[in-house]
């Protein structure tokens, strides 16, 4: 009985052997800073209306598809209307798409009381890197 025993767990345990030798899977969520972190860091900049570092500081794609006075002067026009922010609370956090997150904010802005900030943020370079802001 016990020799059936040592058997059954020696095959057990050579059969998971390799998994367990393999590198584990790289998980993007783990990546520091995490994604709503990051997006918080970039917001700050904005809120700040430092335009050229925000752009700087954004990801390949944010870069492509806006160039870095065309940002200054588009973020600068969507946000003065609003005022100094007064809260953000986190909304939400979407992963279910590969490389992407796309947190959600809950904002209180000086002139509008109930706004939704989103930001976009692609896993890039080994971090997560801002692709797309949007205020409504």
């Amino acid at each position: 009985m016990i020799a059936r025993c040592l058997l059954a767990f020696a095959l057990i345990f050579t059969t998971a052997v390799p998994a367990f030798s393999q590198a584990p899977a790289r998980r993007i969520s783990g990546a520091v800073p995490a994604p709503d972190d990051r997006a918080r860091q970039w917001l700050v900049l904005v809120d700040d209306k430092n335009y050229t570092q925000s752009w700087s500081e954004a990801g390949a794609a944010f870069k492509a598809r806006h160039k870095n006075d065309a940002w200054a002067s588009d973020a600068a026009t969507k946000r003065a209307p609003l005022g100094a922010v007064a809260s953000r609370g986190l909304k939400s956090i979407d992963l279910s798409r590969s490389n992407t997150a796309v947190v959600r904010y809950d904002t209180v802005f000086a002139r509008k009381a109930a706004a939704v900030e989103t930001v976009t943020l692609n896993y890039e370079n080994g971090g997560w890197a801002v692709s797309d802001y949007s205020v409504n």
